[in-house]
């Protein structure tokens, strides 16, 4: 069975006024809404994951001292007793919980609510960053993504959406990593890099994790 994920399509992201715009987003909305709709896809289901933060999440820069957005950040794992780390980016402020940043865009929220689309959130636990709609950069805490595959029989699915360099890319990987028969339809993605070498290495990245990338 075949599953569309759907990544992180909200204002923030896509919208000119967001405040985390990856570049040329707004160029997904028709095709990913069309693809959404193609019967020729025969998608079984369609999932679309949010940033869902709290406003004191871990990962915005204005919540640690003398820090900007886009510097490097390392990140302490949230388990008692672990003194693992990791290197990463904090960001500006986006996808507060309730917020406008934090909608899904328009066609997009319009097709979940008349077509009743399972909806997956991540980033909602103030202390540990998300990138992969599966579970957290610790692999600690698990949403509900890969309960509701198992659920429905999914064995394959296909990635879209932004931003291809951290969520899509992250979300692929750990849905390969699970068994799961995986595809980024490449031309439905936007990555914040548009470096060309640094998209090579992303796709030579997923492919090494056995994910198919397909582009026209």
């Amino acid at each position: 069975m075949k599953t569309l994920i759907v990544v992180d399509m909200q204002n923030d992201f896509i919208s000119p006024l967001g405040s985390l715009t990856v570049p040329k987003g707004e160029e997904l909305i028709n095709p990913i809404s069309d693809l959404m709709q193609d019967p020729t896809r025969d998608w079984h289901r369609i999932v679309v994951t949010r940033d869902w933060h709290p406003s004191r999440h871990v990962s915005f820069a204005k919540n640690h001292k003398d820090k900007e957005p886009y510097s490097t950040y390392t990140y302490r794992s949230p388990r008692p007793g672990d003194d693992s780390t990791q290197e990463g980016i904090l960001w500006p402020v986006h996808c507060v919980k309730n917020t406008w940043g934090s909608q899904l865009v328009d066609q997009i929220m319009e097709q979940v609510l008349t077509k009743h689309i399972k909806i997956v959130d991540k980033g909602f636990l103030t202390d540990r960053e998300y990138y992969s709609a599966f579970h957290d950069i610790w692999n600690f805490h698990k949403t509900d993504m890969n309960k509701y595959l198992e659920k429905h029989h999914t064995d394959e699915v296909y990635i879209v959406g932004v931003a291809l360099d951290y969520c899509v890319k992250a979300t692929a990987i750990s849905a390969a990593e699970l068994g799961y028969k995986t595809t980024v339809l490449l031309d439905y993605t936007r990555s914040i890099s548009e470096d060309p070498e640094a998209i090579n290495k992303i796709k030579e990245e997923l492919k090494a994790h056995n994910v198919n990338v397909v582009e026209k």
